[in-house]
């Protein structure tokens, strides 16, 4: 076993002599096969007829001293886009995986399901620095191998706490760089105490000032561990946490006004670089108003700037900024055992705790339609509804229950999985008012100081279960079978945050009332020959995917969607030479009531979801390396895909009268570049590192149309890290280790949006308007990072 001696903190030093003397007693193989038992059962391994990306923890300790949230990582893998609203890659980050946006993503940690069971999605924002924690990660792209809880249709991630250090360690580090932005953590292990027992943890947190006007924030996470190693069993009780408290730019760098019906073209403003050239690259409408001059005849007028102005509350003072806060507390209870060499069992008992909510400024909004504020007053005869400035404050409370049993047995022919989980997910949505500018309202209908306007609760239960065998057949050939069923019952009752009119002319609530009931049933099937470097693959696999909360509550009254469905079909090759590898994965995804915005809108104005029977994903993901001297490797990825929709169907807003209906035979889908490249040098000698890593994305379309108004052009970006590690053979107070690491973003400064969506699409007299909201990603930024371990 590797040699680790360091500093143990207060508990490992009541017995260091101890701990030193009775950790090799131990089988340190053993260990780790427990270990690895823990997420072995919803892994691929290296005989799956997948496409599979492993991220060892070399890597994910290299990329946590940058201060950015895992998706970054991923994005350097192939098919992987990534980027965060604040544009720095902290905080509020979203990733794509095939074009499949977060809700068809699975992820995990340690075999339990972090996708929020309702909206089916993972807040990475509340995951800061957990590229600290993890021991490895693996991304399977396409629906993959069957794992917990919500479907893949994407992808899925596997993360792997790191198993406990069994020799007292403590790592302390620190970084600082561009906007302001610092981070700074620690972990430590009492390494073997009486022979058995671990106690490890970690705190980590990051502060920024955000690229974007409104983004300043601060996020981190802690990590407390309890581990009991018997001869053949492993007892281990986790909790990690997180917290964040994050500004916002949800709305992205609209190039518009607020009510998106005037753009910016008049000042030649067609891209996000144009609005950067007019200074308002970094504009947010969470933050500020945008003030467009006009002429006399109420038309934009590009003889004069366009300028920002900060919101502000009734006593002068600027409301600060749109916050996003978040707590939240995963508590993983596991025992795994070994019983002989063949078989092995893993049992999870898991709980989270969430509680978190956002304060938004909503600037002269309509009281009545936002929040069943029902204030009219006279004007030329006609009642009107009452505007003002108002806060909003909406938040949840989540108890999420859950347990997991897994079983293995695996001989030199069988390799064998069985899984069962169990889900029970409780929430409560609420949305109070905060403030009002008209001081009179406020009095009128604050009680303890805000007015509480809607309230509804929401109960998901999911149980599945999944039987895998693999089994070797004649010289290198592996057959692989996979079944998994799934049970979803989804009810959610109360009032929601959308108010109808009635025939008085009054906004009340909608009342929501959904009980839907879901069994998938998701086979899979496989074949694989690896032999003499040479691995060759093909597999078929179907799933299925239930609708999110807001497919049911944006819909009320209009029917409720029915669940996605897909079938995947991969296959592959691979070749590892002596210094070299090569591989292409193909992949054929056919989509069948692929959920999809139309443009329609119900009587209330919200976007309703449709399925679409017809659509697909066509691609290839080629990887390669070469390693021509033992200091230097170059490495590349390339995805290229065809991503079409059938028949599609859009609704489009006119002024002139009814909505306008236009039907497209086949077009690309929203999202979904037909390029991504990524090419890497990585120089490594003695003590030194350095990583020159260039990304390309190919241009996106923003809807379906395939309409290159609506788009976001191709871009390129380079980064370069760099690191050097002083080792120390005389310790001076324990110090074994520093490091000195710096990462240069975006090193050519280019001025480009990675994300963005249609603002507003409607026809004026016949023609066609839309304007467009950029979310970018910052110009040259860097940081500075010193890890000292002992």
């Amino acid at each position: 076993m590797k040699k680790i001696i360091g500093v143990a903190l207060a508990a490992a030093c009541t017995c260091p002599s101890q701990a030193a003397g009775e950790q090799n007693k131990l089988d340190t193989t053993r260990v780790n096969n427990l270990n690895e038992v823990v997420v072995k059962a919803i892994r691929a391994p290296k005989s799956s007829p997948f496409a599979v990306e492993n991220i060892n923890k070399p890597e994910l300790e290299r990329f946590a001293t940058s201060g950015r949230e895992l998706p970054m990582l991923f994005a350097r893998t192939p098919g992987v886009l990534a980027w965060s609203e604040n544009g720095v890659g902290t905080g509020t980050v979203y990733m794509r995986m095939r074009g499949a946006a977060g809700s068809r993503i699975n992820v995990t940690v340690d075999g339990v399901p972090l996708n929020s069971p309702e909206d089916q999605c993972v807040f990475w924002a509340n995951m800061n620095s957990y590229a600290a924690l993890m021991g490895s990660a693996q991304i399977q792209r396409g629906i993959g191998s069957s794992t917990h809880g919500d479907g893949a249709f994407g992808g899925a991630v596997s993360l792997a706490t790191a198993a406990p250090s069994l020799k007292p360690t403590v790592e302390v580090t620190g970084s600082y760089g561009s906007f302001n932005t610092y981070r700074f953590g620690g972990k430590f292990s009492t390494g073997l105490l009486w022979d058995h027992l671990v106690l490890d943890g970690a705190y980590h947190e990051t502060n920024t000032d955000g690229y974007i006007h409104g983004t300043s924030g601060r996020s981190g996470s802690y990590y407390g561990g309890l581990t009991w190693f018997g001869d053949r069993f492993k007892i281990s009780y986790k909790n990690i946490g997180n917290f964040e408290h994050t500004g916002q730019a949800w709305n992205g760098v609209p190039a518009c006004n607020y009510d998106g019906d005037t753009d910016l073209k008049a000042w030649g403003i067609k891209s996000y670089k144009d609005m950067w050239k007019h200074g308002l690259g970094k504009f947010n409408p969470l933050y500020e108003s945008l003030n467009i001059p006009m002429d006399d005849n109420w038309a934009p007028d590009p003889s004069q700037p366009l300028t920002t102005e900060r919101y502000k509350m009734r006593d002068g003072s600027y409301w600060d900024k749109t916050t996003d806060n978040f707590e939240q507390s995963h508590n993983i209870l596991n025992f795994t055992w070994q019983p002989t060499d063949r078989w092995s069992h893993s049992i999870t008992a898991h709980y989270t705790y969430g509680y978190g909510y956002y304060t938004e400024f909503k600037q002269n909004t309509k009281l009545a339609s936002k929040f069943g504020i029902n204030e009219m007053y006279v004007k030329d005869g006609e009642l009107k509804l009452v505007k003002s400035d108002a806060i909003r404050k909406k938040g949840l409370t989540q108890n999420n229950y859950g347990a997991l049993y897994n079983v293995n047995y695996k001989d030199a022919l069988w390799d064998v999985t069985g899984g069962l989980s169990m889900q029970l997910f409780r929430c409560n949505h609420w949305g109070k008012v905060t403030y009002i500018a008209d001081k009179t309202l406020e009095e009128k209908y604050f009680t303890n100081g805000r007015y509480k306007y809607y309230d509804s609760d929401a109960d998901k239960n999911d149980w599945s279960w999944f039987f895998k065998a693999n089994r070797k057949f004649g010289k290198g050939w592996n057959w692989f079978l996979d079944m998994q069923m799934r049970y979803v019952n989804y009810q959610t009752d109360g009032i929601n945050d959308h108010f109808e009119q009635g025939a008085d002319g009054n906004y009340k609530n909608q009342s929501i009332n959904i009980n839907e009931n879901y069994f998938f049933v998701n086979p899979k099937a496989g074949i694989s020959y690896d032999a003499n470097g040479h691995k060759v693959y093909a597999s078929i696999a179907y799933a299925n995917r239930e609708p999110e909360r807001n497919n049911f509550t944006d819909n009320i009254g209009y029917g409720n969607p029915s669940p996605e469905r897909l079938l995947d079909i991969e296959w592959g090759y691979q070749y590892q030479g002596e210094n070299w590898f090569a591989g292409v994965n193909f992949y054929y995804m056919k989509y069948v009531n692929q959920f999809v915005m139309t443009g329609e809108k119900s009587n209330i104005g919200e976007a309703l979801t449709r399925n679409i029977k017809d659509s697909y994903r066509l691609g290839a993901e080629l990887s390669a390396g070469w390693s021509p001297l033992s200091w230097l490797s170059v490495e590349g990825n390339a995805a290229l895909s065809r991503n079409r929709l059938h028949n599609f169907k859009e609704c489009v807003e006119s002024w002139d009268g009814a909505a306008v209906w236009n039907t497209y035979k086949s077009s690309t889908i929203a999202f979904s570049p037909s390029a991504i490249l990524n090419g890497f040098v990585d120089v490594h000698f003695a003590g030194f590192r350095a990583t020159w890593h260039t990304n390309f994305v190919s241009k996106q379309y923003l809807d379906n149309t395939e309409n290159s108004d609506r788009s976001l052009p191709c871009y390129s970006q380079t980064n370069v890290n760099a690191s050097y590690t002083f080792n120390f053979a005389k310790r001076m107070l324990g110090l074994k280790q520093i490091v000195l690491g710096a990462d240069f973003n975006n090193i050519f400064n280019r001025h480009y949006a990675a994300s963005g969506y249609v603002y507003y699409d409607w026809y004026n007299q016949g023609k066609r308007n839309s304007t467009v909201a950029y979310i970018p990603m910052a110009g040259f930024n860097c940081m500075g990072t010193v890890t000292l371990k002992f």
